[in-house]
């Protein structure tokens, strides 16, 4: 097999329904070059004919973002304008990919929808999915093109310090972007969003989706894409930088969390998720709120909480779990994901999750 075979059979192997015109767009060379590579792989035997993709009866459509993260964590607490000791880390990250790969831990299948580029990043990416066996068959590598990545200062106790995106790829994901993929997105049991997606799309999403959609804020910058149509939501999960942009109410305690959550709420939201560092997280809706004071664990990163509550929350309303379980699992699996060093704890499964609730809540 030649390098360019090799090159155009990993395309295939990770979107089987690609077209021969993606695939020359990706290599850079003409479609009828695409055709003739093809022809050579199913004349030695690496392929057998255009795929077809038998869908799972039951799964979830995850949309938003891929990023390559990149962060430090100090050995000390950080001092300003000055080289502090630490460790630096390089993993596959980005929030809709790190709650993709939370459900597919969980045992939820489901198709996870976003964009990356033809760099090392976008490669490494492809590796991490078909080594954790996500599905981004719906998802779309762009040629000449930078992938998503994040840069990040933790504390020694997993806070973060400062983070900076680049994440303009994103805006690739537009409504004209998802509509070839709506019937697909409409045939899942929900949707899972995060607000990387543009203002547009969100807003795009809300009118077309017909499934329960399940929303995870990100960043004060962002967060706001969520709020024009935020009624067709039924669950946002956010943090307390999140909630004054959300609810216009800044969450510090208990008390204000209780009023930013009914805020969002009385804006048409089913159920709000809401964790507030160093004070504890709540679930709330119209008629129930359910509040978990902090407990000390060793915490090592608290970037995927978010990401992992969301997932629990999908994977309890796919099981048809009660308001309380559901709370439970959400706090749990934040818990769990902040005790790994990476985004999404390698440990998590079904009984680690129950396990971890024990723990916490028995």
């Amino acid at each position: 097999m030649t390098d360019r075979e090799e090159q155009i059979l990993s395309w295939i192997k990770q979107n089987p329904m690609i077209s021969q015109n993606e695939l020359a767009e990706l290599a850079g060379i003409t479609r009828s070059g695409v055709a003739a590579h093809i022809s050579n792989l199913m004349k030695k035997g690496y392929l057998r004919g255009k795929g077809y993709i038998v869908t799972p009866p039951s799964y979830v459509t995850v949309i938003g973002g891929i990023n390559m993260d990149i962060f430090g964590v100090a050995d000390e607490s950080v001092i300003d304008k000055s080289s502090n000791a630490g460790h630096v880390y390089y993993a596959v990250g980005g929030l809709g990919r790190n709650i993709a790969l939370n459900l597919r831990k969980l045992g939820v299948q489901n198709y996870f929808i976003s964009v990356y580029g033809d760099d090392n990043n976008g490669e490494q990416f492809k590796a991490d999915a078909l080594a954790n066996d996500m599905d981004i068959t719906y998802s779309k590598q762009f040629a000449d093109t930078n992938s998503s990545t994040y840069l990040y200062v933790n504390q020694p106790g997993g806070d973060r310090v400062v983070g900076l995106d680049d994440m303009s790829i994103n805006d690739r994901i537009t409504p004209e972007f998802l509509e070839d993929r709506e019937d697909m997105i409409n045939n899942s049991t929900a949707v899972v969003i995060d607000s990387n997606l543009p203002q547009q799309t969100i807003e795009w999403l809300y009118e077309h989706c017909q499934r329960p959609m399940f929303a995870k804020a990100v960043s004060v910058t962002k967060a706001g894409r969520l709020l024009k149509g935020i009624g067709h939501l039924n669950t946002l999960v956010l943090n307390a930088v999140e909630s004054k942009t959300l609810s216009g109410i800044e969450a510090t305690d208990k008390h204000t969390a209780i009023q930013a959550a009914q805020r969002i709420i009385d804006k048409g939201v089913n159920n709000v998720f809401l964790y507030i560092d160093e004070v504890g997280m709540l679930y709330q809706d119209e008629r129930h709120q359910l509040f978990y004071p902090e407990q000390k664990i060793n915490q090592r990163n608290t970037n995927g909480a978010g990401a992992a509550a969301t997932a629990a929350l999908v994977w309890a309303h796919k099981n048809e779990m009660s308001f309380e379980d559901s709370g439970q699992l959400a706090n749990a699996a934040a818990y769990l994901s902040m005790e790994s060093i990476q985004a999404v704890n390698e440990n998590l499964t079904h009984r680690t999750l129950e396990l971890k609730r024990h723990e916490l809540f028995e």
